[in-house]
């Protein structure tokens, strides 16, 4: 069902929104102040564009907010996007989404919440970025984790090397060698391209894999593929912002762990002391070498460089990857820059911008998609779809099914049973399927699992 969608603020979290939902065939009306955004917006993407303030009711009106099904405020002025969603409730819209930054929104129940403000469902940018941080600490050997199915199902990438087993075997081949493995490889990213494969493809060194398992046989993936998941307990984090005080804070709790923090910010380093009970808190400039020798980075498993300078970010896992590192995590926000990451060496970039896009369109339950996600520098899209009894989709067994090319079913969900799929796999009524796919091939995905 198509429905009609307000959305307030395109910037890159907007823009991919907007490119997203249109996509599926909803009804957009994008409102942005800067005018520069606004042509952007109407050069590259199919959707009506406005120029005005989403607080202001006539743009509102002049947007069609009282025909709205929904509106998404995603603009960067926490303020504007609690306003607009409270004008939204007043126009009778039935779902309210707010982006909000600022954590006192979200802290100790205050005097008046933010459903008393009409909004409905809340998204917290930099806690979202934090989640996506702890689980890459967690996942040691993975460039890229998400979750599915209530977090049984996980997708991840990890980049072999010349060691790799697999490395100049086939897909098909190492079906064979390795029956008990229960995974899907759904993607290949080779340099700059991106590889739906099939059983023909030639795993080769330095390929990035994506790989779809149940999360408990996640850990016997990633031994296949010639690596070890290494626990990693000495954590730094470079930047006390809200990115490193959100992502300390979720780490805070893991008591096996050893968190030191470093920011330039005297006051900034003084607040998070009190608030953060097991980190070590350091005052210092993070891009000092002589200060991070002196803090351990040799003996460091992990560096969480989340400033907000993102050459900062890029240079210090670098540094730290050089000096041997286990892991780096860097927080790059140009996704232009995502691409470059993996090549020139560091272990895994977060982009807030696209991870708030992601838990955006996670919320919201659109007929048969239950959610989905863009992997960070990849043009592929992971869908979980919700198939009915009049689908397409279940009518015949799955090598039976004109599946469109570019796109590649990952796993299947049924109650509490995990299924990697084959070919004489058929999709019941009530299934979750999780779909890897370009954007060009989704349309013919959707058509398979629509009522």
């Amino acid at each position: 069902m198509s429905l009609n969608i307000v959305l307030l603020g395109i910037g890159q979290v907007g823009l991919h929104l907007a490119k997203v939902l249109s996509r599926e065939n909803h009804n957009i009306v994008a409102v942005d102040s800067s005018p520069a955004q606004c042509r952007e917006a109407e050069e590259g993407l199919d959707v009506k564009v406005l120029q005005g303030q989403g607080s202001d009711h006539r743009v509102l009106e002049a947007a069609g907010i009282e025909q709205a099904d929904m509106m998404i405020a995603a603009t960067g002025n926490d303020e504007q996007n609690v306003l607009a969603c409270s004008l939204a409730a007043r126009y009778g819209v039935r779902q309210k989404i707010a982006r909000i930054r600022n954590p006192a929104f979200f802290e100790n129940p205050p005097r008046f919440t933010l459903a008393d403000w009409g909004v409905d469902l809340a998204i917290q940018p930099e806690h979202e970025t934090a989640k996506e941080i702890v689980l890459l600490v967690k996942r040691s050997a993975a460039t890229d984790v998400l979750e599915f199915a209530g977090n049984r199902v996980q997708l991840i990438g990890i980049r072999i090397d010349a060691t790799c087993p697999l490395v100049h075997k086939s897909l098909e081949a190492v079906s064979r060698e390795f029956p008990d493995k229960v995974f899907r490889v759904v993607a290949i990213h080779r340099g700059s391209e991106t590889i739906i494969p099939g059983g023909n493809d030639i795993f080769q060194n330095r390929d990035q894999l994506f790989v779809i398992a149940a999360a408990a046989d996640i850990p016997g993936v990633i031994a296949l593929m010639g690596k070890s998941e290494e626990k990693l307990q000495q954590i730094m984090i470079l930047g006390g912002g809200r990115v490193g005080r959100a992502t300390a804070g979720l780490l805070d709790a893991e008591k096996e762990l050893a968190i030191k923090l470093i920011d330039s910010d005297a006051d900034r380093t003084l607040a998070l002391a009190d608030e953060l009970q097991r980190t070590l808190v350091i005052h210092g400039d993070g891009r000092d070498f002589n200060l991070l020798a002196t803090e351990g980075i040799l003996e460091t498993d992990a560096l969480i460089s989340v400033t907000e300078d993102e050459e900062t970010n890029i240079l210090t896992s670098l540094l730290a990857k050089h000096l041997g590192v286990t892991k780096t995590i860097a927080l790059v926000n140009r996704r232009e820059y995502l691409p470059l990451m993996a090549p020139i060496g560091v272990n895994a970039a977060v982009n807030t911008n696209l991870i708030t896009s992601n838990a955006i369109l996670r919320l919201i339950r659109r007929g048969d998609v239950v959610s989905l996600a863009t992997l960070s520098g990849m043009d592929a899209q992971a869908v979980e779809y919700l198939a009915h009894g009049e689908s397409r989709i279940t009518r015949k067994p799955l090598s039976k099914i004109d599946f469109p090319r570019g796109a590649i079913l990952g796993a299947v969900t049924r109650g509490d049973e995990i299924i990697i799929p084959v070919g004489e796999t058929r999709i019941q009524a009530e299934d979750h399927v999780i779909v890897f796919s370009v954007p060009r091939a989704l349309p013919e995905v959707d058509k398979l699992f629509a009522r």
